[in-house]
């Protein structure tokens, strides 16, 4: 079972890099007018976590950087498990974890939450780096876990779900998939937890809904005709009563949450979860597209095409939609109008997977791409009016 999880894990890497390569390769300077201007994103600092010759070793990172309370906590290949200050750049702790961090992290409860590279789920103490737990998996990857009342839920890349105790590691249930062996994409969909159903995508093209106490199927929906690959990657994201969710490369489905009847799709998909506000939604999708569709009925409101590669999952801010490319990019595209305003270049071929770190209160944004640098970014502010009696210039910035 290991060897076939192994070789399982190359088909997937050969896979998507293929993919990406060939979307980078064949794809035009479409936006070499943009720039990183300034007025929109400042680049405050860059921390280079591979050493000099794991750059090229170590290929994309996929995990994300996490922001908590005066902390970013981020899990790369090369140095595992790493918390810093981000206001002065400063190492707080180091966990060493053979593989890496290969999985999105998540932070609940005082503990971070995560998929190790050596096939173990972790359970790190947010204050000192020391181990909780770890509960051996064997398939290193795995969702961005979930974690919900007393419990942490967890899907693999070979189609289980897992649910164990949050606070001891104690295996509770798995569901295992029975499907094809097929060549699939890198990543595992993250469950959704509501009332008493665990819902997540499975490499198989099937959305299923799962017992909460014991694991037992309660439906499951086909929502990919896959063109290519089956994978249904993406975190369902529910509001009043309707699933939203993209499978790999079919298209984005808006799903009633009891059943999953459809209530309507869009000839787009994706592995990344699409973002909602009051009127729209954002669909960074597979075809190298980031869409705003109106929420009802997926009509298209605007469409930007990015210049290579595969979009990460979005940022959105008051008046952007933030983004970064697998094969080069960051963007920065308005919100209403989907006009490009902000290019940076990282490198060719040096990209970014991984979902980035927003910090809204400081209007701070943290990306990793995949040479294994850690970028913070801030949202240029607007002049502020600031009067104070005998003040010869009122106006200072907000930054």
């Amino acid at each position: 079972m290991y060897l076939k999880v192994n070789l399982s894990k190359i088909f997937r890497f050969q896979n998507i890099l293929f993919l990406f390569l060939f979307i980078g390769c064949s794809s035009s300077q479409i936006h070499s007018d943009l720039s990183n201007d300034s007025k929109i994103l400042v680049r405050r600092w860059t921390l280079p976590t591979h050493g000099p010759f794991e750059a090229g070793d170590h290929g994309t990172e996929y995990s994300n950087p996490v922001i908590f309370e005066n902390t970013l906590v981020f899990g790369n290949r090369s140095r595992g498990l790493v918390s810093i200050y981000p206001s002065i750049n400063q190492q707080r702790w180091q966990l060493p974890i053979r593989g890496g961090v290969v999985s999105e992290l998540i932070i609940n409860s005082g503990s971070v939450y995560f998929g190790g590279g050596d096939g173990y789920l972790y359970s790190v103490n947010l204050e000192n780096g020391q181990i909780n737990w770890r509960y051996e998996i064997r398939n290193p990857i795995v969702s961005r876990p979930t974690v919900s009342g007393k419990r942490v839920f967890v899907t693999t890349s070979d189609d289980t779900v897992y649910a164990l105790d949050a606070g001891t590691g104690k295996w509770l249930w798995h569901y295992r998939r029975r499907s094809l062996q097929t060549a699939t994409i890198y990543g595992a969909s993250s469950p959704l937890v509501d009332g008493n159903e665990v819902i997540a995508g499975l490499s198989d093209g099937f959305l299923v809904a799962l017992s909460v106490e014991e694991g037992q199927l309660k439906w499951e929906k086909k929502i990919n005709i896959a063109n290519k690959f089956n994978d249904v990657d993406a975190h369902p994201v529910l509001e009043k009563g309707i699933i939203y969710i993209p499978s790999y490369d079919g298209a984005l489905y808006a799903l009633k949450r009891q059943g999953g009847d459809i209530l309507w799709r869009f000839d787009a998909g994706g592995s990344k979860d699409v973002v909602l506000d009051d009127q729209s939604l954002f669909l960074p999708s597979s075809n190298g597209t980031i869409y705003s569709l109106q929420k009802n009925n997926g009509k298209i409101l605007w469409k930007f095409e990015l210049d290579h590669g595969t979009p990460t999952q979005i940022i959105l801010t008051d008046k952007y939609v933030i983004v970064g490319s697998s094969f080069q990019y960051l963007y920065a595209i308005d919100r209403n109008t989907g006009k490009g305003v902000y290019r940076f270049n990282a490198g060719y071929g040096s990209g970014f997977a991984g979902s980035p770190g927003f910090d809204p209160m400081h209007q701070n944004i943290y990306f990793f791409s995949g040479a294994g640098n850690l970028y913070a970014f801030s949202l240029r502010q607007p002049f502020r009016k600031n009067r104070v009696h005998g003040a010869t210039d009122p106006y200072t910035f907000d930054f």
